[in-house]
This record gives structure tokens, C-alpha cells and sequence, in this order.
């Protein structure tokens, strides 16, 4: 599949639909797990470094932006509609794991909320339970619109500076980005008490 979703971007790079298509996928992606927006994103970044088509810096705000939407919106399906009660649900372990996030939600919420946009899957149930349990949603806008950022320039670039090492070790990529977004979601939650103890918000 990957392969396939490679050659296609490649013959279509220069398309004046292909930006609003990663949009749209990125967005989704905020929603729903198989959404393949990293292969795309690398897959992208890998063509623009070669051909020069897409550009860069567009293929980076357009998947920041569609990334910031879909999560967004995933927050807001938890905060208002029964998606977000999970906590009710009827199977223990469902309970138990939503517990488990809440928790941590509470305790480090920005580097939780940043750390899991890189987690196909753990990104969305975090999302869904930050609505759920009313995480303030400036908190929410201010972490998610860094993890955004972050996970789109991080995709993009690796497809083009080093897609071909990380396309041979796929899991020391992963394990490469997992640990940047842990540091960089403890000091921004380090930032932010700071400044909220300094300013006595």
C-alpha cells in the first residue's frame, strides 16, 4: 500500500489538488486512525527535496493546519457528544485505560497532549478525553497547535533529509520522534507553570 500511495504522490506532486488532499487527510487523521498521514507527509517531503514540487514550507502548514483541525474537532466530538463517554462504557478495560489518560491529562497534560500526535491512535483518544473531562480548551489550542507544528515539520523533513535511513529503520524513527515530542512537551509544560506561577494566573 505504501508503495503504491509513494508512486502516486510522485506522478502527481505537481498537482494544484494535491495540497488540499493532504488537508483533507490530515484532517481526517485527527479522526480516525488508519488515515495514512505520515507515509504521505514523508512520501511528500521526499519528492519536494528531489523535484522541488510541492513547496516545503506549504506542505508543512497545510499538514499543520489540517492536524490542528481534525484534533480539534476530535476534542469537540468528546466535549459534546456521547463519543466522549468512555468512562461509561461497559467494557472495564475501555474504563480503565480512559481513566489511565485522565489522569495523566491532569498531572502533564501539554507534554501528554504533544507526545501522542505522534501516536496514530493514541492521539485521537487522547483528544476525545481531553473534551471529555473539559481540559481548558486554551490549554488545549496552545499544546495541540505545537504538536501540530511539530509533527508536520518532523514528517516532511524526515522524508527529506532522511527518508531512505529511517525507510531501512523504521521503529529507531518512531522511537526518535517519540522521545523529541516528550522533551519538548516537558518544557513547554515547564514553561507555561512558569510563567503561570510568575504572572499568579
Amino acid at each position: 500500500m505504501i508503495e503504491a500511495l509513494n508512486a502516486f504522490i510522485e506522478t502527481h506532486a505537481d498537482s494544484t489538488w494535491l495540497l488540499p488532499v493532504v488537508l483533507l487527510i490530515c484532517i481526517l487523521d485527527g479522526i480516525l486512525p488508519p488515515a495514512p498521514a505520515e507515509p504521505t507527509l514523508v512520501a511528500l517531503g521526499a519528492v519536494a527535496a528531489a523535484e522541488g514540487q510541492p513547496n516545503i514550507m506549504a506542505l508543512m502548514a497545510v499538514a499543520a493546519i489540517g492536524g490542528f483541525l481534525g484534533d480539534n474537532l476530535t476534542y469537540t466530538l468528546g466535549r459534546y457528544t456521547r463519543l466522549g463517554r468512555l468512562r461509561e462504557s461497559s467494557r472495564p478495560k475501555v474504563r480503565a485505560f480512559v481513566t489511565w489518560i485522565s489522569r495523566l491529562l491532569l498531572r502533564r497534560g501539554g507534554m501528554i497532549i504533544i507526545a501522542c500526535r505522534y501516536v496514530p491512535g493514541g492521539r485521537q483518544m487522547v483528544n476525545l478525553t481531553a473534551g471529555a473531562m473539559e481540559f481548558p480548551r486554551r490549554r488545549f489550542i496552545l499544546f495541540d497547535g505545537l504538536a501540530v507544528t511539530t509533527w508536520a515539520a518532523y514528517n516532511v523533513g524526515i522524508g527529506a533529509l532522511a527518508g531512505s535511513w529511517l525507510e531501512e529503520q523504521p521503529l529507531l524513527g518512531v522511537l526518535v520522534a517519540l522521545i523529541a515530542a516528550l522533551v519538548l512537551g516537558w518544557l513547554v509544560e515547564r514553561g507555561v507553570q512558569w510563567w503561570r506561577d510568575r504572572s499568579g494566573a
